[in-house]
Order: structure tokens, then C-alpha cells, then sequence
């Protein structure tokens, strides 16, 4: 998907398969793979991925290495590891008309905000104690306008999702919250000194 230079030679391949490779044409010593993978493992770490186990104890992985952390309601919390990022976490409904094959599956590489869509999507966290009936059913009719006719809404229909994400924000303030700017140029730097020695 990607190549890696290093003074002007493609030192290593970024797969398909999430993985870096060294480029078996040109010579890269052990040294500078093991400080490129550093890199990349410390750039997911900046960049706030889930780096830790997000289970206790030992859990059975599925299929493809998955495994499922928590299941309530049809809604299942689940993670796999990624060579590269740490752990990848998901929540997914379970067809139960296909044997329980995943379906409207979201991903996360932050484990608080996977845990809190498995608890908003399992109902562990009640939405109807969030707003009031009114609200709701605003909100339900708008999410479901804007599902429907997304390409069909007009200024004022885009005004009345504004106002329900607003709402929704003074509810729940952490899906409001900006993202935080990351400086990876003394990260880069660092990496660079290092790859001169």
C-alpha cells in the first residue's frame, strides 16, 4: 500500500496485511526495521490508538483472531489485535437469521469510545434517561429523515440535524469534544537522528 524511503532508496513496503516489510532489494539491517516499527508503534501511541489489552483474563479468539469481549442484547463488543496499532475494537449486531453472522459493524481504535457505543447500541445505557420524550422523538424522526433522504434534505432539515447534534453534545459532552492536534515533528525528528547513526 505504501513504500518507505530511506535517503532515496525504498528501505521497506507497508502490506495490505497491515504489516512493514523489508524491501528484499535493497539492504536494511535489523537495527533499522526494528527503530522504523518503533516509529510506527509510537505514532499509534500519540495518536491515542488502543495500545493495552481492553480485556481481562484470557478470552477465546474467534475466527481471524477476534475476540469477543462482551455480549448484551444481540450487540457484541469485540477486539483483535493489530501487528502494528494495538488492538483494533469493534461492536456489531448479530444476524440471528444467518447464524449469528456480524452485521453494522463500527470500528474504534479508542476503547473508551467502543465501550460507550456498546453500551448506548446493548441498551446497558438507557438514551430515553438522556432527553425527554419530545426530544426524542425529534431525534428519532431526524435521524431517521437524514437516513432516509440525506440527498433530499433542504437548509432548513440540515438546520434541525445541527440543532439535534447540539443537543445531543450538551447531553453527552465527550462527542463534542475537538480532537486534539498531535506534533509528531520531534517524534520525526528523533527518528531521523537515529536512522543517521
Amino acid at each position: 500500500m505504501a513504500d518507505i524511503y530511506y535517503k532515496g532508496k525504498p528501505l521497506a513496503f507497508y502490506t495490505r496485511q497491515d504489516a512493514i516489510l523489508a524491501n528484499p532489494f535493497v539492504k536494511a539491517d535489523t537495527k533499522r526495521m526494528g527503530q522504523l516499527l518503533d516509529l510506527a508503534k509510537a505514532t499509534a501511541v500519540s495518536c491515542g490508538i488502543c495500545s493495552e489489552k481492553p480485556y481481562e483474563g484470557e478470552a477465546g479468539q474467534g475466527e481471524n483472531g477476534v475476540v469477543q469481549i462482551n455480549r448484551h442484547n444481540g450487540i457484541v463488543l469485540a477486539c483483535k489485535q493489530h501487528p502494528i496499532l494495538g488492538y483494533v475494537l469493534s461492536t456489531y449486531r448479530e444476524d440471528t437469521e444467518h447464524g449469528g453472522a456480524p452485521i453494522q459493524r463500527q470500528y474504534f481504535y479508542s476503547k473508551e469510545a467502543a465501550f460507550e457505543d456498546f453500551a448506548l447500541r446493548s441498551g446497558l445505557v438507557d438514551v430515553r434517561k438522556l432527553f425527554n420524550e419530545t426530544e426524542l422523538t425529534l431525534l428519532y424522526s431526524g435521524l431517521v429523515k437524514l437516513r432516509t433522504m440525506d440527498s433530499e434534505l433542504d437548509h432548513e432539515g440540515l438546520e434541525h440535524v445541527a440543532a439535534l447534534i447540539g443537543r445531543i453534545e450538551e447531553a453527552v459532552p465527550e462527542l463534542g469534544a475537538k480532537a486534539r492536534g498531535f506534533d509528531f515533528s520531534g517524534l520525526f525528528q528523533k527518528f531521523e537522528n537515529i536512522m543517521e547513526r
